[in-house]
């Protein structure tokens, strides 16, 4: 791959680090009721929806200030 052991070793538990709270997350999801679970799923699809058309903004087109 060309990166150094500890580069990928730090990715890979910054991953694992995510699977617990995940589990948890969807374990809670489950145990709601399915009126309540179909609301938070439209929520996740709107927000995403929104996210989606946000407008990008490109580097080039950020002003960099200078001085001191």
């Amino acid at each position: 791959m060309g990166a150094a052991d500890w580069v990928i070793r730090n990715f890979d538990d910054q991953i694992a680090g995510y699977d617990k709270p995940l589990g948890q997350m969807r374990n809670m999801l489950e145990q709601l009721p399915e009126q309540e679970r179909a609301a938070v799923e439209e929520a996740a699809r709107e927000l995403r929806k929104t996210r989606s058309a946000a407008a990008f903004i490109s580097l080039e087109s950020l002003k960099i200030r200078g001085g001191a």
